[in-house]
């Protein structure tokens, strides 16, 4: 199957603004509250006391594009209505990794909860350390993200769709992520390039 360029280009730009938004509050947590304060994020989540909650809101409006790249990408782009090439190897595989990266995912969730999930550490709310399940499992850092890309290539690969440029997009963006956009070494590097933190002064 041929790949349309269009798409491809939009797709790697849809698929990034999730991972570039969280690399944002990342690097610079008091830049994020203070334009919060400032409502460039919005109304209704400027009028979030908690920052964290914030920031878990505009997660779930950034999920429309991560989602509708996806949805467009099975059913459209290949057709998958018309092409379906579901077979029982195939499915059991992509079952088995929806099934763990959600197994993740919810373990991650039940841990540390939506305020560890959503940067409340960095925002300076207290979250608690944990050593349970998934985070004592070292060979797996950042469990999470993981789980999200098991999840979309379990779901390419249970659906026998042939085409895998969204899987290979969100495995990019997540190593990104995890290796230098919410990484320590993302932090120097840009703040460095462009400049600390602003000052962040409560009202």
């Amino acid at each position: 199957m041929a790949i349309e360029i269009p798409f491809v280009a939009s797709a790697f730009f849809l698929l990034g603004i999730e991972r570039i938004l969280y690399g944002f509050w990342s690097i610079y947590p008091e830049t994020f509250k203070a334009e919060v304060r400032k409502g460039t994020f919005g109304q209704s989540i400027k009028k979030e006391p908690l920052y964290w909650k914030s920031a878990m809101t505009l997660g779930k409006y950034v999920k429309v594009f991560q989602f509708s790249a996806v949805l467009y990408d099975i059913f459209v782009r290949c057709d998958l209505v018309n092409t379906i090439q579901v077979d029982v190897p195939h499915l059991v595989l992509g079952l088995g990794l929806i099934a763990a990266g959600q197994a993740l995912n919810i373990a991650v969730f039940k841990a540390i909860g939506c305020i560890g999930v959503y940067y409340g550490n960095e925002f300076g709310y207290p979250v608690k350390m944990v050593s349970c399940f998934p985070y004592n499992v070292s060979w797996i850092s950042d469990p999470q993200y993981w789980g999200v890309v098991m999840t979309v290539w379990g779901i390419y690969i249970a659906l026998g769709v042939t085409s895998y440029v969204i899987p290979v997009y969100e495995t990019i963006w997540y190593v990104a992520s995890m290796k230098f956009l919410e990484h320590e070494r993302g932090r120097i590097l840009v703040r460095g390039i462009l400049g600390a933190d602003i000052k962040y002064a409560k009202k």
